[in-house]
């Protein structure tokens, strides 16, 4: 069992395989939030992706505003931009693992994560 309150605690546990994480603090509410994002289709999550990583390499220049660019895909996808922002902090891929391979046990103040069965043999 793994205690983790950070992103990259998170990948951590993930890529070691651990079976049990126990997620606590603010990364609980960001990985429910960002959680919605996993569960849009392949295509608007490649088309979400794509915006978002362009939008990142030329925020810097627009100041941000480039980020808006994310805002019609995440319209029609039917997540909030807000959300997608959020999810791509986490890491869409990151996300997409630790939903797939892990189930939510519980989630009172904190979040369990314990590794599905056909995964178990990961490590």
């Amino acid at each position: 069992m793994t205690v983790v309150t950070t992103k990259q605690e998170l990948e951590a546990a993930k890529e070691r395989g651990d079976v049990e994480i126990i997620v606590e603090g603010e990364l609980v509410d960001k990985l429910k939030k960002a959680k919605k994002v996993t569960m849009v289709g392949a295509g608007t999550l490649a088309a979400l992706t794509a915006a978002l990583a362009a939008a990142a390499v030329t925020a810097p220049i627009t100041g941000g505003l480039s980020l808006v660019a994310a805002a019609p895909i995440a319209a029609w996808s039917g997540v909030d931009v807000a959300v997608v922002i959020l999810a791509s902090s986490i890491g869409l891929t990151l996300l997409n693992a630790i939903f797939k391979d892990y189930e939510e046990i519980s989630s009172n103040g904190r979040l369990v994560l314990r590794k599905r069965q056909g995964n178990s043999g990961e490590k």
